[in-house]
């Protein structure tokens, strides 16, 4: 009968050579891992770095859209007062009251009253009410 030998074993002894292999093998494994290390490391920090530009786009874009939501609230409520200023309009031309109309946009005249002067409100020929503005 033959004796059987296992492969490794016989590798081992006969291949002196192997453990100096394993130790260089080792070392360029260990160097590939932190190289491999190295790279990610840099690719973290660009992508911190590129995180970083965004947040900061995403709040300039937060800051403009809250400017741009004060800028719709405040159109808002002037075009209230407009609606408000067109109704006492319309009240003064078609009703028979005095009312003050300002017009906040007109630096140069702070204020104009309009006064309504009716003698012939119940006048049959349908005559119309004068309006002066002054």
């Amino acid at each position: 009968m033959s004796e059987f030998k296992l492969p490794h074993v016989e590798d081992l002894a006969t291949n002196s050579k192997l453990p100096g292999q394993l130790t260089e093998n080792f070392k360029a494994i260990e160097q590939a891992a932190n190289d491999l290390r190295g790279e990610i490391d840099s690719e973290e920090q660009d992508r911190k770095s590129e995180d970083d530009k965004l947040n900061g786009r995403i709040d300039k874009l937060n800051d403009s859209v809250n400017k741009l939501n004060d800028l719709v609230k405040k159109l808002d409520s002037n075009v209230n007062d407009h609606e408000q200023r067109l109704k006492k309009i319309e009240k003064l031309l078609f009703g028979f009251e005095r009312v003050t109309v300002t017009d906040p946009t007109d630096d140069i005249k702070a204020s104009q009253s309009a006064t309504e002067i009716s003698d012939t409100i119940n006048d049959e020929d349908g005559s119309i009410s004068t309006v002066v503005i002054s």
